[in-house]
């Protein structure tokens, strides 16, 4: 009887130490926030945020930053607007292009392109 009891209270034991799942859920979603916060900060899109997203989740990116935070930061700063004048003369090209991408994305439901025709079309009137 003493057995059976002490091995089910083994038993419980070894399965909360071994599956506290919110932990490793919490755990992995902090790590997705943090990554994400970062691909921000970094303005990363498209193929480029896939990459990094993919390396920081795997931990990979924590142990690279470790090394090359010093020089990213310093490309950060040095990339940054260094007045408000400039931020502010940026955002009408921003504006300029969001416009141009709500026309062209019109021209393309208009004509009913979907999948890599819609993607052609899109590259071919946002560049031109």
């Amino acid at each position: 009887m003493m057995k059976k009891v002490l091995s089910a209270v083994a038993a419980s034991c070894a399965l909360l130490a071994l599956a506290p799942a919110d932990a490793l859920a919490g755990a992995q979603q902090e790590r997705m926030k943090r990554c994400s916060q970062e691909a921000r900060e970094q303005t990363l899109k498209g193929d480029a945020r896939k990459a990094f997203m993919s390396t920081c989740l795997k931990g990979k990116h924590a142990q690279e930053a470790g090394a090359e935070a010093a020089p990213v930061a310093a490309e950060r700063k040095a990339s940054a607007p260094a007045t408000e004048a400039q931020a502010t003369a940026q955002a009408p090209a921003k504006r300029a292009d969001t416009a141009k991408r709500k026309a062209c994305n019109q021209a393309a439901t208009e004509q009913t392109l979907r999948g890599a025709k819609r993607k052609t079309f899109m590259e071919e009137c946002m560049s031109a």
